[in-house]
């Protein structure tokens, strides 16, 4: 790993609650849990930050924070999300560069943040929702960028 990168984490805040109660008419109106099915995940990842695309890869300023905002649903907050960072020189394979992770807030998003990148490689980062309380696994496509 090069010494200057790193893959930093944060939650973006919104303070946006939603509670939702499902009522049973059986024993006067008690609350009662509604199970999850075993809805798909979708994990959506974006890329933000870039000043230019070039040959589908989006294309940073040496020094600059790539940014990489995750919205996930059905709404999991509280879940763990990872983020995988892999870099190659041209005509290498991908290698693993770092893996973070951080839980979904409130509003089922997330950001991780990429900071310290050497120019001259190619960096592709994906993100990815373990399987668990009723839900499957779910993850994002592979976001591509260079810093320049």
């Amino acid at each position: 790993m090069h010494r200057s990168a790193r893959l930093v984490t944060a939650i973006i805040v919104i303070f946006l609650v939603t509670t939702t109660f499902v009522f049973s008419a059986i024993a006067g109106g008690s609350i009662a849990r509604a199970q999850e099915g075993s809805t798909e995940v979708t994990v959506r990842a974006r890329l933000t930050g870039w000043v230019a695309r070039r040959d589908g890869y989006h294309l940073y300023p040496e020094d600059a924070t790539v940014r990489s905002s995750v919205v996930v649903w059905p709404n999991l907050h509280g879940e763990t999300m990872r983020a995988r960072l892999e870099w190659r020189r041209a005509g290498s394979r991908w290698d693993l560069l770092d893996v973070s992770s951080t839980r979904l807030n409130l509003d089922s998003r997330g950001l991780f943040l990429v900071r310290g990148l050497p120019a001259g490689y190619s960096f592709r980062i994906r993100v990815r929702v373990a399987p668990g309380n009723g839900h499957p696994a779910g993850r994002s496509r592979w976001g591509y960028f260079r810093v320049v």
